[in-house]
Formats: C-alpha cells, structure tokens, sequence
C-alpha cells in the first residue's frame, strides 16, 4: 500500500483519533517526535490508511496492538529514545504498561518537552503542544 504525504498522513491520524484525549496525545507524540510516521516498516507494519471513509476525510488507522508486538518482538529496530517514545505512545492510547524511569532517562530535553506535553494533552490540554520553545535543542 502506498501512503500519502507525511502532511496527509497526520491529518488523517489525526482525524482518526479525535476527541479521545489520550489516543490523540499519543498521535500528538509520534507526529512531534518526527521519527516513526516516517518509517516505512512502521507504516506496512500498523498503519492503515483509509481514503475518505467518513464525511469524506481519510482516516490513518494505527494498530497500537501490532506496534507494541512488533517492538518487543524485536521487528523495530530503534535507538533507545526512539523506543522510549514509543512505549509512552503506547501506554497513552491503549494502555500498555511503561516503566517511566527508565524511559524518561533516555531522552534529551526535546523529547522530554514531547512527553510532558503529551501527558498534558491526555489530560485535556490541547493547548500543550503550543507551549513547547521552537530553540529547544
């Protein structure tokens, strides 16, 4: 299957997960992060899209279920921040357990921002995402 752009497939993850805080926090996360919606195992592997479904807007379905299969199965090679992004994004939209400590150590000041910006965004805050320092190395 042959995807979209990269702008296209994030509006149509995006439309696919709203209005459930957590679930778009997670999308929020690995959109930010800028890695895996760039990956093409990644996307064979749990992405589905599906052109104009619903009120004609395509929907980007992810498989939260098959990452988090693919990933402890060994299937998605990443460096360690890569993967602590992942299991947070994971624990978010579908619940899979994280072990926070280990996770957060592994990530620089960027991706921290991210995640406490996702862990807003689950909460409710929409705005989080907007208060992240475009400098922020």
């Amino acid at each position: 299957m042959s995807f979209p752009s990269l702008a296209h497939l994030i509006e149509a993850a995006r439309a696919w997960v709203r209005g459930s805080y957590a679930t778009e926090a997670a999308v929020e996360l690995l959109v930010h992060h800028g890695t895996w919606l760039e990956r093409s195992d990644f996307l064979r592997m749990a992405v589905e899209y599906v052109p104009g479904v619903y009120a004609d807007a395509p929907y980007a379905v992810i498989s939260w279920d098959t990452i988090h299969s693919a990933m402890y199965n060994g299937l998605l090679p990443c460096s360690g921040a890569e993967a602590a992004i992942l299991r947070i994004a994971l624990s978010l939209a579908e619940g899979h357990p994280v072990d926070l400590g280990p996770a957060i150590i592994r990530l620089d000041k960027r991706n921290l921002m991210y995640v406490l910006a996702a862990i807003r965004h689950a909460s409710g805050d929409r705005s989080s995402w907007g208060t992240i320092p475009q400098d922020t190395p």
